[in-house]
């Protein structure tokens, strides 16, 4: 009896320290205190809004691709004392290279608010292409026709983020940006930071001046005609 007993005992011994070790990988893997309880995290898995859901899609982006186990900040620009603009590359445990652009809370608690992340290529150059598009945006948005603006410029999916608020498709950004139709706004964007992903998306960091003299976030996509146009655009 007494064998019994201590053989009981190390088999439930060695299951409390099998489910310690499970519980502490599962909260690497989901940290809670890493997303902000709102926040928007854009993959090629999907956009996923709300810790839960970006919990979840994070099981499964590392089940696919390993976990993280590189990081490192290559571009950061503050917004005022409320945030941080950052451009991050990684590596996962299976080699995959990733590149990421985050909004990052700088209140209390440092707490990512949005992050689009996709794999990404190396040794690619940003093509000429890119500034005639960022040129075109500028002319159009000091012309005052904020719907053409984005019908020319925007992709049919794009994506506006905004202090938490997220806005999708043509329709709700030509009605967001309708205070570029006065004649008084003027706006220049003078990227800080250029990041080629792949050969047909790059994400870029800014500053604006003129009307609005704050940092920007783009992030431009290759349409299947070669025109550049913006996927999701982000500004305080």
């Amino acid at each position: 009896m007494k064998n019994v007993i201590t053989i009981c005992s190390k088999f439930i011994l060695k299951l409390s320290l099998l489910l310690i070790v499970l519980n502490t990988y599962a909260q690497e893997i989901t940290d809670d205190s890493e997303y902000h309880p709102n926040a928007i995290r854009i993959s090629k898995i999907g956009v996923n809004q709300g810790r839960d859901a970006i919990n979840k899609e994070l099981i499964e982006f590392q089940n696919i691709v390993g976990h993280f186990v590189d990081y490192k900040t290559i571009h950061k620009l503050p917004v005022l004392q409320a945030l941080d603009y950052e451009i991050r590359l990684s590596e996962t445990s299976k080699g995959k290279k990733f590149a990421h652009i985050v909004i990052r809370s700088k209140e209390s608690v440092s707490q990512k608010m949005a992050e689009v992340v996709f794999e990404k290529t190396d040794n690619l150059e940003i093509p000429a292409e890119l500034s005639k598009a960022r040129q075109k945006w500028v002319v159009l948005c000091n012309k005052h026709n904020s719907r053409n603006l984005v019908t020319e410029l925007y992709t049919d999916d794009a994506i506006y983020y905004n202090r938490g608020r997220v806005l999708r498709g043509h329709e709700q950004l030509s009605n967001e940006y309708i205070y570029m139709d006065n004649p008084s706004y003027t706006l220049q964007l003078n990227p800080t930071h250029v990041e080629m992903v792949t050969s047909d998306m790059i994400f870029e960091i800014g500053k604006c001046s003129g009307s609005y003299p704050l940092p920007y976030i783009l992030v431009w996509k290759k349409e299947n005609d070669g025109s550049w146009k913006i996927y999701f655009d982000s500004n305080y």
